[in-house]
């Protein structure tokens, strides 16, 4: 059984820290598999259908993205153990979806943290979290809130 990933506090995240989430190779099967269930139109799940349109083939559903992304940044927010994290507060904008091999690789930037002044045992931290292709384009952005536990609440 693996151990849970260390509870980070509002006061641990730092404005202009930066981290590194790796890279993923996405399949035409777990594009197809995603927008069937999710998203059936046919530039996601028919390659002919895709062809006749201005993508030319099939395409990712940016929710597709967005689901990869919250996997690949739960280290940067551990989840495991909710002592910590309590909520997302707000999201923010998408970019362009992507094509069947892509290779995203994904980046979270701390934007800002502090703490609550109506509540100081609650923090929030602001951050941008990025997917690029292989060549560079960005294929999925998001600037969100989180709601964070203060240290402070837990006599740490």
């Amino acid at each position: 059984m693996s151990s849970s990933p260390p509870s980070r506090f509002a006061e641990d995240y730092r404005a202009g820290e930066e981290f590194d989430l790796g890279s993923y190779r996405v399949t035409r099967e777990e594009i197809v598999d995603f927008a069937t269930k999710y998203d059936p139109f046919p530039f996601h799940v028919d390659e002919k259908a895709a062809q006749a349109t201005p993508f030319g083939g099939i395409i990712r559903q940016r929710l597709d993205d967005g689901a990869r992304l919250a996997e690949a940044h739960a280290p940067v927010f551990p989840r495991p153990r909710h002592d910590a994290r309590i909520a997302g507060a707000r999201g923010g904008e998408l970019a362009d979806a992507g094509e069947a091999g892509d290779t995203l690789t994904g980046k979270v930037a701390i934007r800002e943290s502090r703490i609550s002044r109506s509540k100081p045992g609650m923090g929030f931290v602001r951050y941008t979290a990025t997917l690029q292709n292989e060549r560079g384009e960005c294929v999925f952005v998001t600037t969100s809130t989180i709601i964070v536990r203060a240290r402070g609440e837990h006599g740490s």
